[in-house]
């Protein structure tokens, strides 16, 4: 039997899931890093180890991050099954290129087209990567069964 990773979808996926996500936690430490700059922080513990007192009200760009980020929670986890599933079905070259880079492309573009307000492309983005997992996730169904 040929090693997991010598398959080329297989192979195809976890660069596509690792750049996925190195993409969620540079989101993550975006919103951390506009939480320090702008002094607006999650809990009132933070307020008080910074020596201030807690402000009411959310930043409506660190709100805006933090919602790309829940979103890839929502979208990329499930593509670490579905998308590891799909590529060991061994699908075509062009079919694994289609998904997988598609889903990875869309979901990138999602997180930009989210966090600079940029409508009806972030909503365009979102679509393909849904659709392209859909897509995926029948795929590898059809093919365990």
């Amino acid at each position: 039997m040929e090693p997991l990773l010598a398959q080329p979808a297989v192979r195809l996926y976890a660069i596509c899931a690792l750049l996925l996500v190195l993409k969620m936690m540079l989101t993550g430490a975006w919103t951390s890093v506009l939480r320090i700059r702008r002094r607006v922080y999650a809990t009132p513990e933070d307020y008080t180890f910074q020596g201030m007192t807690t402000r009411a009200g959310a930043d409506e760009e660190i709100e805006r991050v933090r919602r790309a980020h829940r979103n890839d929670l929502e979208n990329v986890l499930p593509f670490l099954a579905v998308g590891f599933l799909f590529a060991a079905g061994d699908p075509s070259p062009l079919a694994a290129r289609v998904g997988l880079v598609g889903f990875t492309a869309a979901r990138i573009l999602h997180t930009i087209f989210y966090v600079r307000s940029m409508q009806p492309w972030r909503t365009v983005a979102f679509a393909i990567g849904f659709l392209l997992l859909l897509w995926m996730l029948l795929a590898a169904l059809v093919g365990l069964l």
